[in-house]
């Protein structure tokens, strides 16, 4: 369950860089810099591939088959707080899942 919740999340942020890379023309930025429209950019990327690699780590794909190769590594210590957190989650729904059906 929270596993969707968190699917839902990265689909949210991936809508929002969607749209804030079609404000980068002069037009559309709506009195914003384009600077801060590419850091805003920036910040949800870096979100959005530490969150879906712990997404589909704790659906048990392996590293390789997330990211075969890149330059910069992503932070594992970042992952691991990501993945303890929904992992808890995880393991509060199963326990009151375990109850219910009992």
């Amino acid at each position: 369950m929270k596993l969707l919740k968190l699917k839902t999340l990265l689909k949210l942020w991936a809508i929002e860089i969607r749209s804030l890379k079609n404000s980068r023309k002069q037009d559309k930025r709506e009195g914003r810099s384009l600077w801060e429209i590419e850091c805003d950019v920036k910040g949800l990327k870096y979100e959005i591939r530490h969150h879906h690699i712990a997404y589909c780590e704790l659906r048990g794909t392996e590293r390789e088959r997330i990211e075969r190769k890149c330059l910069i590594h992503p932070s594992e210590s970042y992952i691991t707080k990501i993945k303890d957190k929904y992992r808890e989650d995880i393991l509060e729904i199963s326990d009151e899942t375990i109850r219910a059906s009992a």
